[in-house]
């Protein structure tokens, strides 16, 4: 079986013919897809009912309301929302489908909270990436959609999957790695020449630079910080043994020559050490 961006599997044993198959979904994945059509079903409202407030100008990415305005809330908002144009209802439905035939394998192999700090991660590069660069060609387009944060997971899918087949249009076989380069292709192409079509491509850029960074970075951060936390625990280790070898040298001294021999450093410690048991759940 070879597996389908159609989502459908290539199953030889049927002829060949492709058949849908919707895989079961995972729990960050639905979460962000409730998010999103939450999101989405608000800004509807807002728009066309008598109030006809469109969110856009506010929670999405106005590049000069970040940069002069320090609004910088839109560069993490602005994901979660989506044209609610009729006809662009596909906005929201094409960034939905790619997170969940993508995101549901990957959440698989690197579990929910690396999954949630990608997408969140590549939607906030791509937020940045659209504000400076728009605000440099003086553009005051809000930015919108989670085409960057699905583009950060397109990315780190492309990186353990390279030679998976997808099928284009339903018939088209293509290598994932050779579908994500050429998408990145064309954001490039469109993000240095004048033409406007419409869509973001650099905030497309941001996610999945953030992607390829995640891929080659995430690993190292979290060794440095898993590392840092073993360090962190030997140093309590170690604090604690040396506080129970100094409380056994006092609890042998007060045998000795009896508790007034303290000084009041020693009986300082001692009451400390009778704290820290206590929330710990010793009884004294």
């Amino acid at each position: 079986m070879d597996y389908n961006a159609g989502h459908a599997w290539r199953d030889r044993s049927a002829g060949g013919v492709p058949r849908v198959a919707f895989p079961r979904l995972s729990p960050t994945v639905k979460w962000l897809i409730i998010a999103n059509v939450a999101v989405f079903l608000v800004q509807a409202y807002l728009k066309y009912s008598s109030r006809n407030l469109d969110l856009a100008q506010y929670l999405g990415v106005v590049p000069g309301k970040v940069v002069e305005g320090l609004q910088l809330w839109q560069v993490f908002t602005y994901m979660f929302l989506h044209s609610t144009a009729g006809s662009h209802f596909f906005h929201i439905l094409i960034n939905m489908l790619f997170l969940y035939w993508f995101g549901v394998e990957l959440e698989r192999v690197v579990g929910r909270r690396r999954l949630l700090g990608l997408y969140l991660g590549g939607g906030v590069a791509g937020g940045i990436a659209y504000a400076a660069t728009q605000y440099l060609a003086r553009a005051t387009t809000p930015a919108i959609g989670a085409s960057a944060a699905v583009m950060a997971v397109l990315v780190v899918y492309a990186f353990h999957f390279p030679n998976r087949t997808i099928y284009l249009f339903y018939y088209v076989p293509v290598a994932v790695k050779w579908f994500v380069l050429a998408a990145i292709g064309m954001d490039l192409a469109y993000s240095v020449t004048a033409y406007s079509d419409g869509v973001a491509h650099t905030a497309h850029l941001g996610g999945a630079l953030y992607g390829l960074l995640h891929w080659r970075l995430g690993p190292r951060v979290a060794r440095y910080f898993a590392e840092a936390g073993d360090r962190r625990r030997e140093r309590e280790a170690r604090s604690r043994a040396a506080d129970e070898r100094r409380l056994d040298e006092l609890l042998a001294k007060i045998t000795r020559e009896g508790f007034d021999s303290l000084s009041r450093r020693e009986r300082e410690f001692l009451t400390e050490q009778s704290r820290r048991r206590r929330e710990r759940g010793y009884r004294s």
